[in-house]
């Protein structure tokens, strides 16, 4: 099991900062297109659902526009929504430097580092019932399930974070699993070696799945 500063002191899981860097800026280059794409088609659809409406020369105008337009609300919602996620992102790189470890892990738990949360995560071991390692080529994923009240764990922190609960899925048995993605990982993954690391640290309570 391959450690780091010292003896049995902490496991790392390292990521490739020249691919986060890549990864940022692309997402920085084609999320206000989404957003603006989003929302020019709510207008649209708005306008042509009222010429629609007015065209038709329906009685209850107003009546009929609600019932034709109800998409519109949701677009112009979700238009709102990425423009937020967009200036929190630029906000939150803006002033975080990319970190090479993705998840560190140790007696007191796991330290897990979403690059677009502005802190990392903290999750005592009694936060943590299992991991999950998925490794497809370059990019890779770590899934931590999380206890039930995970958040509410004496010591856990990070949890809450807008962009950390958008790394949150809930699974169809309602398990939370927060997915940490790993950029051409700088040691190929292996799922025994963080089995055995977890294990290790855990004193046995947590193990790959």
């Amino acid at each position: 099991m391959h450690m780091e500063h010292g003896v049995d002191q902490e496991y790392v899981v390292k990521t490739d900062p020249g691919t986060v860097a890549r990864v940022r800026a692309s997402l920085l280059r084609t999320m206000p297109w989404s957003a603006w794409g989003t929302a020019i088609i709510s207008v649209l659809l708005g306008a042509a659902m009222a010429a629609m409406v007015f065209a038709l020369d329906l009685g209850g105008t107003e009546l009929w526009f609600v019932l034709f337009a109800w998409p519109v609300p949701i677009y112009l919602y979700d238009s709102k929504r990425q423009f937020t996620v967009l200036r929190r992102l630029k906000q939150t790189w803006a002033a975080k430097e990319i970190s090479p470890v993705v998840m560190r892990v140790t007696d007191e738990g796991l330290w897990c580092a979403v690059d677009a949360a502005p802190e990392d995560v903290f999750l005592p071991w009694a936060a943590v019932t299992n991991v999950q390692v998925k490794v497809r080529g370059r990019i890779s994923a770590l899934r931590v399930a999380l206890a039930p009240g995970a958040a509410a764990t004496p010591g856990a922190s990070g949890l809450d974070q807008p962009e950390v609960r958008r790394a949150t899925r809930r699974t169809w048995k309602g398990v939370s699993r927060l997915r940490l993605t790993v950029y051409t990982p700088l040691r190929p993954l292996s799922e025994s070696e963080i089995d055995q690391a977890v294990g290790h640290f855990s004193s046995g309570r947590v193990r790959v799945r």
